[in-house]
């Protein structure tokens, strides 16, 4: 598990969330899934 950390207007993209965990076994799996979750951040 993962903890990423949005300022500014990225948190705006996560639904004002300013850290989001995800789960991911590498950099490009982190990535996708963030964009599926928070599709603003894509």
């Amino acid at each position: 598990m993962v903890e990423v950390t949005l300022w500014g207007s990225l948190a705006a993209t996560a639904g004002g969330n300013s850290k989001v965990e995800i789960e991911a076994k590498d950099i490009r799996e982190l990535f996708r899934k963030l964009a599926e979750q928070y599709p603003g951040l894509e």
